[in-house]
């Protein structure tokens, strides 16, 4: 990863000295991976790298910028105002994941802020090759857990079961964490689109829903599949599966460079409508993963942002009643220049037994 380039680039971008809270854009500026630093930028000049004393050493390990380490002990915010009242700076813009509270310190300190929305945002949404490479390899170790747990998603086995082992798996081929909570949802239970496995027993003639991801050096996965336990005779389930197999379809030809991203998720809600199930689709088609499992740029009906190559997207239509259960279908996706690249191989759902059953 060039965090050097990355944050030569930002530097150009901005109207003033910025201050960068978010543990992820951290990262991404800096390779520092604890969970609290602080990096103060002032464009074409020097970086400073705010930490307290639990991560002075792993702050001179990670870092991969240059930056002056600045140790504090108990009040960041001063420590911080000393930097930036040293400079010839006349206010300090602050990533707007700032709480109140925080805002309220440096007001206090006549410090200046303004709170803005993070430019570093719109650097992350387009990957580049490196970050793609280590999302592919997320993929992979996802999707090879996956097929380990499988063979496991029989009559009897529980929700929580399933969620433990498939994240035991994921960790044990070189995962570093559960990109998010395992969902794992039986029969009606899979109404719910993030529902939390429990102790419920999968019954024969159900189908389970996984979504599940890992994160590997530092980027994640998110993937959804649907498992059906024996011979599923709801009609509900086969029809709304066939709707969204012909939904995600669609919107996997729409993509390419230059596209709206709005423009995805009308398409599918159109094809859905012709079915009878857009009512059931509650919520957006899907996001952008990296860094974080929710990132830059959304694909859902209010979003602005125009897709660009790079981008790595979330396609996950779902339709969900609480009268029969609910289905959702999810591939990762790589925006390309006269298309997308499906980063997944998975097929969208299985007997059981690790066969294939395209319902």
């Amino acid at each position: 990863m060039n965090f050097q380039s990355r944050l030569e680039r930002l530097e150009k971008a901005l109207e003033g000295p910025l201050l960068v809270l978010a543990p992820g854009n951290v990262f991404y500026l800096s390779g520092f991976r604890g969970s609290l630093g602080f990096l103060l930028l002032f464009p074409g000049e020097k970086t400073f790298f705010f930490c307290d004393g639990r991560y002075a050493t792993q702050s001179r390990e990670e870092l991969a910028i240059e930056a002056e380490i600045v140790e504090f002990e108990q009040d960041a915010v001063a420590s911080i105002c000393d930097v930036f009242f040293s400079s010839c700076a006349s206010r300090l813009f602050v990533e707007d994941v700032a709480s109140v509270g925080f805002i309220r310190r440096f007001e206090e300190k006549k410090c200046p802020v303004v709170p803005c929305p993070s430019p570093v945002n719109a650097l992350r949404a387009v990957k580049d090759e490196a970050e793609i490479q280590v999302i592919q390899k997320a993929v992979t170790i996802a999707e090879e857990a996956f097929k380990d747990v499988l063979p496991l998603i029989q009559e009897g086995i529980s929700e929580h079961e399933i969620a433990v082992e498939l994240e035991y798996r994921m960790r044990r081929r070189g995962g570093e964490a559960v990109a998010f909570p395992t969902i794992v949802a039986s029969g009606e239970r899979a109404a719910l689109p993030h529902a939390r496995p429990t102790s419920r027993k999968v019954k024969r003639g159900e189908w389970v829903l996984v979504d599940w991801g890992v994160r590997v050096d530092g980027y994640c996965a998110d993937l959804t599949r649907v498992v059906p336990v024996g011979e599923v005779r709801e009609t509900s389930f086969q029809k709304a599966f066939s709707a969204l197999l012909e939904a995600q379809t669609a919107a996997l030809e729409l993509i390419r460079e230059g596209v709206e991203a709005k423009a995805v998720d009308q398409k599918v809600r159109e094809v859905l409508q012709k079915s009878g199930f857009e009512r059931y689709f509650t919520h957006s088609l899907g996001h952008g993963v990296g860094i974080d499992v929710h990132e830059e740029p959304k694909l859902s009906a209010q979003s602005t942002a125009i897709l660009r190559r790079g981008m790595v997207v979330t396609v996950e239509p779902g339709v969900y009643s609480p009268e029969w259960g609910g289905v959702r279908l999810e591939h990762m996706v790589l925006v390309e220049e006269e298309g997308c690249r499906v980063l997944d191989t998975l097929p969208e759902t299985f007997d059981g037994k690790g066969g294939e059953n395209r319902a």
